[in-house]
């Protein structure tokens, strides 16, 4: 079916949308610019796809160390692991698919370290308020020993997670082919 011109001197009508009233419509103005906005900010959507894909990737090699029945002392040590490579696999995720340049794909690991902390904090339940109060009486030098493993185990895994944002990142050729 052919289109109509609507009739001279009048806009919208029957011809327009086959409507049977007039439609007005005043002509919208829209200004066009060349400026372009880096896109540096936090991207929360990769950043949470990437703090859920660490976690369960650090909960799937745990129970892989339960397994095969690392002890008590083992699993403490490759917890560090197991974490280390979570981080490195979900800041490799959320760099990738925020299509993030060095520093924002830097700041997504960050994010996710310091989320993927607060978490596991507060999954360990008690502990960070024994390790706090120095334990249980006669306890301190243990849990001086035990904060100290754990502040090198945080450590470790921050270098992993950043070291999986700089893997996930792109250059800076493709962000500009992406910001086209």
């Amino acid at each position: 079916m052919a289109e109509r011109e609507p009739e001279e001197g009048r806009k919208g009508g029957a011809a327009e949308g086959g409507m049977a009233y007039p439609r007005y419509y005043e002509p919208t103005i829209t200004a066009v610019t060349d400026m372009v906005v880096p896109a540096t900010r936090v991207q929360w959507g990769p950043v949470f796809a990437g703090l859920i894909t660490a976690i369960a990737f650090t909960l799937l090699f745990l129970s892989l160390g339960a397994a095969v029945g690392l002890g008590a002392l083992g699993m403490g040590f490759w917890t560090i692991a197991f974490a280390t490579i979570g981080l490195y696999l979900g800041s490799y995720l959320a760099a990738r698919t925020a299509k993030a340049p060095l520093l924002p794909a830097i700041v997504h690991s960050i994010i996710i370290w310091g989320l993927g902390l607060i978490v596991t904090t507060m999954g360990a339940g008690g502990l960070g308020s024994v390790l706090l109060s120095g334990g249980p009486a006669g306890t301190a030098p243990a849990a001086t020993g035990l904060g100290w493993w754990f502040f090198i185990g945080f450590i470790i895994m921050l270098a992993g997670s950043i070291l999986g944002g700089l893997t996930g990142m792109v250059s800076r050729e493709e962000h500009q082919e992406v910001q086209r």
